[in-house]
């Protein structure tokens, strides 16, 4: 099953935002849109993806959460609420975006909203510091019960403190103080490991969406590592 759906909603209410994640779909721009397969411009077979969730109240902090929070406790942090944008992190993810092999947003407005327009999410986000310097962006949207990842960024001379990981750590620690019920990383890819760091919250306890022919409806499994062998 190939599918690739947008819908423009003019509004994202909180509860409806929550509904729309529960079935599958996941926010980008002003959009929310959905798919089972990543398609390339190369032409090449596409490759399938999986959306993730996990069920905060059943996570448990492991020794490996424990060892990144110790390497970012020199860091700073701030949680931006409502997310506005800056030339400061526009020169970060510029800096983040020529680091990386993978295609990424033209810019943080093109993953998040643009300045001269109203956002219909309920945006925020974490700000890593150094001494002052901005080092790593954490943004997401929060509904009644959840809270997706929107777009992780950082400067790639930070890049051993894992802060991808750490944006997660902090983003489950704000769901949790919240009361929220599930957080939503977004896709692993079958056959691309490039992803994969979104299971390291607990492989044993992400779901996975399963979706129909109709892409408004689904189900949620529990992962299985099988699920992205290329074999």
């Amino acid at each position: 099953m190939h599918y690739y759906e947008v819908l423009n909603p003019p509004e994202c209410r909180e509860d409806i935002f929550d509904i729309l994640l529960s079935l599958g779909w996941y926010p980008m721009g002003q959009t929310i849109f959905t798919t089972s397969h990543l398609f390339r411009e190369d032409d090449s077979i596409p490759a399938e993806v999986f959306w993730l969730r996990y069920h905060i109240p059943s996570l448990a902090e492991k020794t490996s959460h424990r060892r990144i929070r110790k390497k970012n406790s020199c860091f700073e942090i701030e949680l931006a609420d409502p997310f506005v944008h800056s030339e400061e992190l526009n020169d970060l993810y510029g800096k983040y975006l020529s680091s990386v092999n993978f295609d990424g947003y033209e810019s943080v407005e093109n993953a998040t909203y643009r300045e001269c327009e109203p956002n219909i999410y309920r945006s925020k986000a974490f700000l890593v510091r150094r001494h002052g310097k901005l080092v790593s962006c954490g943004i997401f949207h929060q509904g009644a019960l959840s809270v997706a990842s929107v777009l992780h960024f950082y400067d790639p001379e930070y890049r051993k403190f894992s802060p991808g990981k750490f944006l997660i750590l902090k983003t489950l620690d704000y769901c949790r103080t919240e009361g929220l019920e599930w957080y939503y990383p977004g896709y692993v890819i079958r056959g691309n490991p490039k992803m994969d760091y979104k299971l390291f919250l607990g492989e044993d306890k992400a779901q996975y969406y399963l979706p129909e022919p109709n892409p408004l409806s689904g189900t949620w499994l529990p992962f299985r590592s099988e699920l992205l062998s290329d074999k």
